[in-house]
This record gives structure tokens, sequence and C-alpha cells, in this order.
């Protein structure tokens, strides 16, 4: 096949192509000519994308504690000990803060202590 006659076809199926997905939008409206989403919108990346994920909360007191206390590689049984709480706690608190974590973390004031 030639440069010509492949140039020709190429304009004959797409002529094809436009028509037959004519065709399937007819029969089901949902259809979107064979186009990803993402064509759709021009290719554009949503906001969120590439900006580090979801930001790591600042430690509450409870957290800086039990973050030491972890670094010091002791167990959640005897972190509880101390710290006068229960086991089911401190692992929501573990898991809710990504802990342990590095020393240079702040401390924020977001969750006081009630006493």
């Amino acid at each position: 096949m030639t440069e010509f006659e492949r140039i020709k076809y190429e304009d004959r199926y797409r002529e094809k192509w436009l028509a037959q997905n004519i065709k399937d939008k007819v029969v089901n409206p949902r259809w979107n000519g064979g186009v990803s989403n993402s064509a759709l919108n021009g290719f554009k990346k949503h906001t969120s994308v590439n900006k580090g994920g979801r930001p790591k909360l600042s430690l509450s007191k409870d957290a800086a504690m039990l973050n030491k206390l972890l670094q010091r590689e002791m167990s959640l049984n005897d972190a509880a000990d101390i710290m006068g709480l229960t086991i089911k706690s401190l692992r929501q608190i573990k898991s809710r803060y990504g802990l342990p974590r590095s020393k240079d973390e702040p401390v924020s004031n977001v969750h006081p202590d009630k006493d």
C-alpha cells in the first residue's frame, strides 16, 4: 500500500468511524465515542494531583507522649500503663498520627487535654 492509498483509507475509515459513533450514541446515550474521560477533559490533571498527598496531622499531647515511648521501643502494653489509657485507644492514636515519627515533628494544641 502506498502512502497516498493509506491516507485515502484513513479518511474513509474516519468517516465510517464517526458514522458508527452516531449510531452507537442513539443505542446507548452514555457512549462517549470510545474516548477516555481524561481526553474529554482536555488531559487536565485534577487539582490535588502531585501535591504530596494528605498533610500529616500535627501531634496532640497524647500522641507526642506515645511517639516518645514508641521511639524508645516500648510496647503498647507498657505505654498504656504509663499513660493511663487503654491499648485500643493507643492503637487508634498510633494509626491516626502514623506513629512513630521522627523527633522533629511539632506538637499542636489542637487536642488539648481535658483535665
